[in-house]
This record gives C-alpha cells, sequence and structure tokens, in this order.
C-alpha cells in the first residue's frame, strides 16, 4: 500500500481518503449512512456553517459588568429625636395599670376609641391612668388594702383615681338580685382563700423583700446592687410561673413600682424595666408604647448592646409584638422598628436575631402597615415604621443564611409595593433603603429573578428616575438594578422597554448627566485604573468626589441600555434612538476627561448596539465617523481594555467595504 497525500494508507476497499478529511472523518461519513438523518440537519464532520457563525456573533452581546454603589456600612443608630412623636420624658408620662388578662376586644377597642377625644393613648378620662408615682413599698401582703386604696385585680390605685360611680348606681344595687348577692359571697370566699394560697406566700416571703431590697437600692444609686436583685426577682417570678398570671393583685403594684423607675437614665434600670415589663406580658397599648419606646432608647446607644447579647430580652420582645395590633398601635411598632434597626448595626447581633426567624413577623409588619396607605393622615407615621424596617431587612440581608428568607412568600413583592406607594420628597430615605436592599439582593441570580417576576417594580423604577432625576444616590442605585434585571432576564429586558417612557427616560437621563459632568471640574489627572463606582466621599478632594459621583451614574445608565439590547427587539428600537446614540459618540470625542471605565463601558454599548445591522440605524449611518473615532482608541496602548472593546466594535462596522477600506488606509 502507498501512502496518500495526507499521509493515511488506503483503506481495505482500496479507495483513499479525500484530501483534507482525516481518517476518522471516513468513518463519521460511513456511520452516518448507517443511520439516515433527515435533509436540513447539518452532518457532524462539518463543523463550522453560517448559523453557527451567526450563533457566535451572538454570543458576543455580553451584558455589561460593574460593581455596586459604593455605600460603607452604615452605623448610624435611630434616636427618638429622630421620629416625629412626643418626646416628653419618661417620667412624666401617664401609665395604664393593667387588669384584664386578655386583650380587649376590637369592639370595646371601637367604644374606647369613639370616647378618647382630649385623653392620652385612647383611654377616657375616666379610666384608670394615674401619674407615675415615686417608687413605693408594696403594701403587706397579708393585710387588706387601707380604706384610701382601691384594689383593682391586679392593682392598687388611689381612691382619688377611681372612676366615680353613676347616680343610679345605689338604686340599682338595692333591686340586685338573690342570685347575684350569693355570686358575691363565693367570690369573696374565694378571694379569702386566695389570700391564704401559696402563691400569697410567695409574694410575702420571697417576692416581697426582693422588691424591698430593689427601691432601697433604687434609692441610693446602688445600681449594681439594683442588677442583681432585678435578676434575682426575675429568677423568682420564672420559677414560680408567676410571670403569667394577672389575676394577683400584687402584680399590679409591683408593675406599679416598676414603672416608677422610668425616670431614671441609668441603662440599667431601663433594661430591668423593659425586661420585667415584657416578661409580665403587658397588653394595654399605652404600657406597651412606653415600654418598647424605652427598649429603643437603650438601642440607641452602643454601649446598651450587652444586654441584647447576654439575656432574653430579644425573645420576649418577639413574643410580644405580635400581640400588637398594627393599625392601633402605630407608635410602639416604630419604637419596634427602630429597636431592630439599631441592633442591626452590630453584626452579632445579626447572627442572633436571624437565629429568632424574624422574617415572618416582619411580612407581616410589612403587610399590615401597606394596608393603610391610602390613609393620607397616616402617611407620616407609616414613613416612620417603614424607614428603620427597610434599614434593618438592609443589614439583615448581609448575613448569607437570610437571603433565603428574602425568597419565600412575597416579601420581596411587598418591598416593591413600598416603592410604589411612597415616592414623595419626603420619603427619600425610605426609598434608598430599599434601593439599597434590591442592589444587594439582585446580585445574587435567585433573588434577581424573584424581583424580575414582580409586574409592578417596573413602572416604580420608571417613576423614581423621573421623579427625582437630580437625587444621585437614588438614581444610581436604581439604575444598577435595572442593569441586574436585564443582564440576567430576557423578559425583564421585553416588559420594561414595553413602557412608552422607559427608552426616553433613559436618554434623559444620561442626557442630563454628561451635561452635568461637562460642569464638573475634572482631576488635574485621571487615573487610568480609578473607578467610579464609588459614589459617595472616599478622597480628600470634593471635585474627585463630585466627579466620581456623576460619571458613577452615567456608567450605570449606559449598562441598562446596553443590557436592554442584548434582545434583538430592544436593539432595533435602541439604534434608531439618534439622540441618545449621538449621547455615546459624544463621550467617545473627549477620551481625556473621562475614566477609562466609563470609555470601556460606552465601547460595550457599542458592541451590543453594533452588532444589528438595520439601514436606519444611527451607527450605521455614522458609521465612518465612529471607525475614525475607534482607530484614536486602538493605538492608545495605555489604555488596553479601551483596545480590546475597541477592536470588538470594529469587527461589527467592518461588514461595509468602505469601513474596511478606512482600516486598510490606517493600518500603518
Amino acid at each position: 500500500m502507498s501512502n496518500s497525500p495526507s499521509g493515511s494508507t488506503h483503506s481495505s476497499s482500496g479507495r483513499e481518503n479525500p484530501v483534507g478529511y482525516p481518517g476518522s472523518t471516513q468513518m463519521k461519513r460511513r456511520n452516518s449512512r448507517e443511520s439516515p438523518r433527515a435533509f436540513y440537519e447539518i452532518p457532524s464532520w462539518v463543523e463550522n456553517v453560517p448559523s453557527k457563525i451567526i450563533n457566535n456573533a451572538k454570543q458576543s452581546l455580553k451584558d455589561m459588568p460593574t460593581s455596586r454603589p459604593y455605600t460603607p456600612r452604615d452605623d448610624s443608630r435611630y434616636i427618638l429625636s429622630k421620629l416625629n412623636h412626643d418626646t416628653t420624658s419618661l417620667n412624666t408620662i401617664s401609665i395604664d395599670y393593667e387588669t384584664e388578662s386578655r386583650p380587649m376586644s376590637s369592639k370595646t377597642a371601637d367604644v374606647i376609641r369613639r370616647n378618647s377625644k382630649g385623653s392620652i393613648a385612647g383611654i377616657s378620662d375616666s379610666s384608670t391612668l394615674v401619674a407615675a408615682p415615686p417608687p413605693i413599698r408594696l403594701s403587706k401582703l397579708n393585710h387588706q388594702p387601707s380604706q384610701d386604696q382601691v384594689s383593682s385585680g391586679d392593682s392598687s390605685i388611689s381612691s382619688q383615681t377611681k372612676p366615680p360611680l353613676p347616680s343610679n348606681h345605689h338604686q340599682r344595687s338595692n333591686v340586685t338580685s338573690t342570685t347575684t348577692k350569693s355570686s358575691h359571697r363565693r367570690m369573696s370566699s374565694a378571694s379569702t382563700k386566695d389570700d391564704s394560697s401559696e402563691e400569697n406566700l410567695i409574694w410575702k416571703h420571697e417576692i416581697g423583700p426582693l422588691i424591698e431590697t430593689l427601691i432601697s437600692a433604687y434609692q441610693k444609686n446602688h445600681f449594681e446592687q439594683f442588677d442583681r436583685t432585678c435578676n434575682d426577682l426575675y429568677s423568682c417570678l420564672s420559677k414560680h410561673n408567676l410571670f403569667g398570671k394577672k389575676s394577683h393583685k400584687k402584680r399590679g403594684e409591683l408593675l406599679k413600682t416598676l414603672f416608677s423607675f422610668i425616670e431614671s437614665d441609668n441603662s440599667i434600670v431601663r433594661f430591668h424595666v423593659v425586661r420585667l415589663s415584657l416578661a409580665f406580658q403587658i397588653s394595654s397599648s399605652n404600657n406597651l408604647r412606653h415600654i418598647i419606646r424605652l427598649t429603643a432608647d437603650l438601642t440607641s446607644k452602643k454601649t446598651n448592646d450587652h444586654f441584647f447579647l447576654n439575656s432574653n430580652i430579644l425573645d420576649l420582645l418577639f413574643e410580644t409584638i405580635p400581640r400588637v395590633d398594627v393599625e392601633q398601635n402605630l407608635e410602639a411598632i416604630a419604637y419596634f422598628c427602630t429597636t431592630l434597626q439599631n441592633l442591626t448595626v452590630n453584626n452579632e447581633l445579626i447572627c442572633l436575631i436571624s437565629e429568632k426567624k424574624p422574617f415572618e413577623l416582619i411580612k407581616n409588619i410589612l403587610k399590615n402597615l401597606l394596608r393603610l396607605k391610602d390613609q393620607t393622615q397616616l402617611a407620616d407615621k407609616l414613613c416612620e415604621c417603614l424607614t428603620p424596617l427597610t434599614s434593618a431587612l438592609r443589614n439583615l440581608a448581609d448575613n448569607d443564611v437570610n437571603r433565603q428568607e428574602f425568597l419565600s412568600d412575597d416579601l420581596i413583592e411587598h418591598l416593591t409595593f413600598i416603592l410604589k406607594y411612597f415616592t414623595d420628597k419626603s420619603h427619600e430615605n425610605l426609598m434608598k433603603n430599599v434601593a439599597r436592599l434590591f442592589s444587594k439582593l439582585t446580585q445574587h441570580t435567585d433573588c434577581c429573578m424573584k424581583l424580575v417576576q414582580c409586574s409592578s417594580c417596573y413602572r416604580s423604577f420608571l417613576k423614581i428616575l423621573i421623579k427625582h432625576e437630580s437625587n444621585q444616590a437614588l438614581v444610581v442605585r436604581i439604575c444598577f438594578i435595572l442593569g441586574n434585571m436585564m443582564a440576567k432576564s430576557e423578559d425583564a429586558r421585553l416588559t420594561f422597554m414595553k413602557d412608552s417612557h422607559a427608552l426616553q427616560t433613559l436618554t434623559k437621563l444620561l442626557h442630563s448627566y454628561i451635561q452635568l459632568d461637562s460642569l464638573v471640574l475634572k482631576p488635574d489627572k485621571l487615573d487610568t485604573n480609578d473607578s467610579t463606582s464609588q459614589d459617595v466621599d472616599v478622597v480628600d478632594d470634593p471635585n474627585t468626589n463630585q466627579f466620581r459621583s456623576i460619571e458613577n451614574v452615567i456608567n450605570k445608565v449606559i449598562r441598562v441600555l446596553s443590557n436592554l439590547a442584548i434582545s434583538e427587539e430592544n436593539g432595533l428600537i435602541i439604534i434608531r434612538r439618534d439622540d441618545c446614540i449621538d449621547l455615546l459618540f459624544k463621550l467617545l470625542k473627549a477620551p481625556n476627561q473621562h475614566s477609562e471605565e466609563l470609555l470601556v463601558h460606552v465601547l460595550m454599548a457599542l458592541n451590543n448596539l453594533s452588532y444589528y445591522d438595520d439601514s436606519h440605524s444611527y451607527i450605521n449611518r455614522n458609521s465612518e465617523t465612529l471607525a475614525q473615532l475607534l482607530v484614536k482608541y486602538i493605538r492608545n496602548e495605555e489604555r488596553m481594555d479601551c483596545v480590546v472593546e475597541a477592536f470588538r466594535v470594529l469587527g461589527n462596522l467592518s461588514r461595509t467595504t468602505r469601513i474596511r477600506d478606512i482600516l486598510m488606509k490606517c493600518k500603518g
């Protein structure tokens, strides 16, 4: 046998392999005859066909990478003065000493609200509401209340505060049935039995002395002893299961003593007042509001974090809030949200709170707050609740363990509703919190796709971009979110562009910020490796900071346009928008006035847009001008990233003869 030109030998059939086809190809063709294929199927031995070439070219349309707008960790804590609530010191507030063991019904609450004009916290003037007294000693447990005291369930309240009896009270008493009298006798007998019960002995011999010590320590400012005694008191009450029993009269007296300590500025005292009050499951709206406010006040100082790390106060808080009627207790909810925001500044507390599974509670609060969105008189109070709550969510999102929680149920959808209904200038911080949260979440594909499915978010984002065009911090984040969505989803690209204002809004933003950029004093020398993705002060030169923040917005807007163009339907629309593409040309014409990052982004956008060959395209009609600009870029070896992207655009343009001629003339 002789060697063929390709170096292969004759086959057993005596035929040579065709020149240019390896021996394995002949076997493939032979196998293909054994397994017939449809006439339109491409033979496996053919490597390149026009459709494959086009598909490969299509792959060059890629999403534009960028970094999340730089946001330093916000360690600031909300303080009570930031909320628009009455800042009257806590030692002057009125305290409602609870006697009921169950929350009042909604019907009762409605009656109280109708009669509450001129009263405090929705409680009528005739209710058992008294000012917090100085610390008192509990009356001896084996004695009946004195004549100037009136027993009211679990509280002992001065007779001066006893509601006046109706004028016909005695008349009605005279006609009381025998059954009622006998019922009173049975209750009296039961009360006498209760006085001699084991529970009373516990209050007398164990709890009573602790309270006496507590009052003494407070009066002498012995706060270490106060701390130890409160811990002992809590342990004793818990050991004997006395926290949940609201029927005992001494419970009210103990609460009265605790509330008298509220005037103290000492954090130890305030912590124990909060902890014991929450453990007693206080349910009155008035008391809850002040205790949760006291909790928020505690969390406003970093030095108090150890109270929440080393005690069960978080458990008590998360057990209490679900029982609160959100609509009727907006102030208490605002203080709780403030508490949550302040605590989530601490990484240790983020982990601890995450273990408590707070997202179901947060979602329910969000849902109930958004139900009130149409009540314009509540708009400010709703914002006071939502702003710290969204800030807390933003902090919780830093923990990777929590990301899955944002995918469950409809938490992300509730957050998009905030951007739909709260878009006034007064809601700026609220919008910024949600935007920062989405900036974090949309970097992850699963969370991004969850947001893509929220159909209302696209219109909300556009509305914010139109309404708050000059707010750089907000615009840059909204555009970053949109860029992430467009990069990951064809549905997002098509849905966004269906809005008639979409492309017009992006073009207007680009025009406004390019104009603003032209007015800014540029740094003496632009660092070719400098990034403009930082939108806050990170250097000492204010001019550099302003330059960076403006370019960062331009980058993010261009990225949205570039990622939109990945869709052919969108790309063909964008390339016919002359004013939009002309702005990209304008940026290329001033390379010394812009950072390399911005120029690379412009070239990447033009690469995506120049892929589409359309006679109405602004790029095709001005291809010679663009080619001449690009030639300057490929000759600048100091900016190699620009060189690479410029060659890609030229590759798309070179499909026409006149562009190839220009390149041939410039090859030297």
